[in-house]
């Protein structure tokens, strides 16, 4: 539905049912209106503004309401046919799906507010908006005893809050008869935060160290560390904060509780502020064209330099060794220089005082804090640096032939077009040549690598 008058303001209505029979057996569930309202506002004709370098203005806002269902959740348990067992000799039969009849809809309200105006003859436009997010009964994984048959199950715990805003800035600086200049850019920001606590045993130990843990106060997507201290000037090994000064406090507590006293939230895995900057310059035949990509505001951990190392003390030999043991602890008196621990073999007095962590093995009942000291320096504070960067995403540079040698070749149109792709990545030294999009929390050790190419556009 829709109703516009004098080119004033325009009003648009929109409205359905969505229905799933993956809820429950009660009616009520099954259906669920989705409905939402938007509308733009004339501001130069409502004011009546008679503005030469003002060709528009115009405000916009939409409010709705909508749901979400996950796949593969039903209210009844589905068995899958199998095949013949050969021992009992009869035919067998699995489950598919376990039974879920509790499970709702999501819902998220939003609401979005702009305002969109041009200058100067379109030489100048400019826009910005602000969105808010309200998701009710959010999907989260509740961790249950394996005697059910399985270890976790959905449910409609959750509360998160999403809201943030965007500009955009389109101007043309210069446009002369043979060259003109026409520059883009924009930034999104974003917040977010969780405003309910998960199970107390939804997430284990390594969900908080890569950030999969979703934890009430805090925004989705922070990992936690451990906090490291600095290094022993005995004999080089890692000093962390693990508290077993204190474990009477955690001794009785439940995995989460555990987790968010003994770790420290280290930052988000995603950036706070994105956005792009375009640029075009042209001179009568030529082009050249450059995007440049960045990210603010986001976290990583550097890549785990314990991995490989065996608890016979040595690495294995078919992992390559980080180069950062070059820096590493040799000496009392290096902890002042470096960060880096000393590698430690059995044959170093100091070296079970590392080996494995107090909270591992009997007679601790609490929460498995960590296995070993190696493991903690790796996932500690030590290692966590600033994801920041500025990309320069792409440059290409394209002749475009003129009319006078298209028509001679009996063409529409003929251009040569050289490209570039993930030239260069300004970001932290300390990321010590790794890539800032991908830390610590990947396996696979990859870089951007730059990548060229030659086309040729031809039109008949």
């Amino acid at each position: 539905l829709s109703y516009s008058y004098k080119n004033i303001f325009t009003v648009n209505a929109n409205g359905r049912y969505d229905g799933s029979n993956q809820f429950g057996s009660q009616s009520k569930d099954k259906l669920l209106p989705i409905w939402s309202v938007s509308g733009n506002l004339n501001l130069v004709n409502l004011c009546k503004i008679n503005a030469n370098w003002l060709d528009e203005l115009r405000l916009k806002a939409s409010y709705g309401e909508q749901g979400n269902m996950l796949d593969n959740q039903t209210p009844e348990l589905i068995i899958k046919k199998g095949g013949m067992n050969s021992f009992y000799n009869e035919m067998t039969s699995s489950v598919a799906y376990f039974a879920n009849p509790e499970l709702k809809w999501e819902k998220t309200r939003s609401v979005n507010v702009g305002l969109e105006s041009s200058f100067l003859q379109n030489r100048l436009q400019f826009g910005i908006e602000y969105y808010y997010k309200n998701t009710s009964d959010a999907f989260m994984d509740k961790t249950i005893s394996d005697v059910n048959g399985y270890t976790s199950y959905i449910v409609n715990s959750g509360n998160i809050i999403n809201s943030g805003y965007n500009l955009n800035l389109t101007a043309t600086p210069i446009k002369m008869k043979n060259f003109y200049w026409i520059f883009s850019g924009n930034l999104s920001k974003v917040f977010n935060k969780v405003k309910t606590a998960p199970g107390a045993e939804t997430y284990q130990l390594n969900d908080f160290l890569t950030g999969s843990a979703v934890v009430q106060g805090q925004s989705v997507g922070t990992f936690y560390s451990y906090k490291f201290l600095g290094l022993s000037p005995v004999n080089g090994g890692p000093i962390i904060e693990d508290w077993e000064d204190r474990y009477a406090e955690i001794k009785e507590g439940n995995e989460y509780d555990t987790y968010t006293k003994v770790l420290v939230p280290s930052g988000k895995r995603e950036p706070d502020l994105t956005g792009s900057i375009n640029n075009t310059f042209t001179y009568k035949q030529w082009r050249l064209s450059s995007t440049f990509l960045y990210n603010l505001g986001a976290k990583t951990r550097l890549f785990r330099i314990f991995d490989g190392y065996s608890n016979s003390g040595a690495f294995n030999s078919e992992e390559n060794i980080n180069k950062d043991f070059l820096n590493r602890w040799q000496k009392p008196g290096d902890e002042n220089r470096t960060n880096i621990p000393a590698v430690l073999g059995p044959g170093s007095d100091s070296y079970y005082m590392y080996s494995s962590h107090w909270s591992s093995g009997y007679p601790w009942t609490g929460a498995v804090i960590a296995q070993d000291w190696w493991s903690m320096y790796d996932y500690s504070t030590a290692r966590v640096v600033s994801a920041n960067y500025v990309k320069l995403s792409s440059l290409s540079l394209t002749y475009e032939f003129d009319q006078k040698t298209l028509q001679r070749l009996g063409l529409g149109r003929l251009a040569i077009t050289l490209s570039g792709y993930n030239l260069h990545t300004w970001c932290s030294s300390e990321l010590r040549g790794q890539t800032p999009t991908q830390g610590g929390f990947t396996e696979v050790q990859l870089s951007d690598t730059p990548s060229y190419t030659l086309g040729v556009s031809i039109n008949f």
